[in-house]
């Protein structure tokens, strides 16, 4: 195992493109140790890109148009920040039911993004938020995650309560009753207006083994008609979602959408 500290996040993408498939970055630490084997050593071939020490990742600030979160600021200082709480709320709240204390203290925001099956990720994914990468180009955060290959990011921005009206969005996490185990599904679902019903206009999931993505099918499906739970379930798995989770997928969309009928 090697560890470098790059003096910039351009020549930490830089040493990145040369190592190829042996580079890793790594910041908190939180994920990259449960892919260790036991006992939870390091591979040798691998070196790790270290990105924790450059100021320009840590804070969070407003910018002309948008909230600027350093992609190094820990979950829990996130979490807490009143920009945060002011702007992106949503974000603060899937934060607060993200792994414990201790993680979300060593835990970084842009390590949970990059990992692209974290809380995080379909929140940002449903405030339409952008990645700022090493050479300072912005570009749409759902464009990132699709790179076969993801690329250093280095904050990410989103848009301004108090520049683009309020967001009317819900967070949710699905996991097994008291067990210790990765969530079952996380979504994040966002209306184009307070009404809320069928304006759905974001739907994001994130799931293990199934990384971030905006589910395409079901939001179409939602801006020309009002579905029923049969349709909702089959754009689910038109979207790419295996069979059990469009099951609990369709049925918090018809939830929140008010679909489903009382009993």
């Amino acid at each position: 195992m090697e560890l470098v500290t790059p003096a910039s996040p351009q020549a930490a993408q830089a040493l990145a493109d040369q190592l190829g498939p042996r580079a890793r970055f790594i910041a908190g630490g939180t994920l990259i140790q449960q892919e260790w084997d036991e006992p939870r050593l390091a591979p040798r071939d691998v070196c790790y890109i270290n990105i924790q020490h450059w100021p320009e990742t840590w804070p969070i600030t407003l910018e002309a148009g948008t909230l600027r979160i350093g992609a190094g600021a820990r979950l829990e200082a996130v979490r807490r920040h009143p920009l945060v709480g002011t702007h992106a709320p949503l974000l603060a709240e899937a934060i607060a039911q993200l792994g414990a204390l201790g993680v979300r203290h060593l835990g970084t925001l842009g390590g949970n993004i990059g990992w692209g099956m974290g809380d995080a990720a379909p929140v940002l994914l449903a405030l339409d938020a952008e990645a700022e990468l090493a050479d300072g180009r912005r570009e749409p955060l759902a464009q990132t995650l699709q790179r076969p290959v993801r690329p250093l990011m280095v904050a990410f921005h989103l848009p301004r309560a108090d520049r683009h009206g309020a967001v009317h969005a819900v967070f949710e996490k699905v996991g097994y009753r008291a067990a210790f185990s990765p969530a079952r599904l996380r979504m994040a679902l966002r209306w184009h207006d307070a009404g809320r019903g069928c304006a759905l206009s974001h739907a994001a999931v994130a799931a293990p083994d199934l990384p971030v993505r905006r589910l395409a099918a079901v939001e179409a499906l939602l801006a020309r008609t009002s579905p029923n739970l049969a349709t909702l379930r089959a754009a689910c798995l038109a979207d790419a979602l295996p069979p059990p989770l469009a099951a609990i997928a369709s049925r918090l969309i018809a939830g929140h959408c008010g679909l489903l009928t009382p009993p």
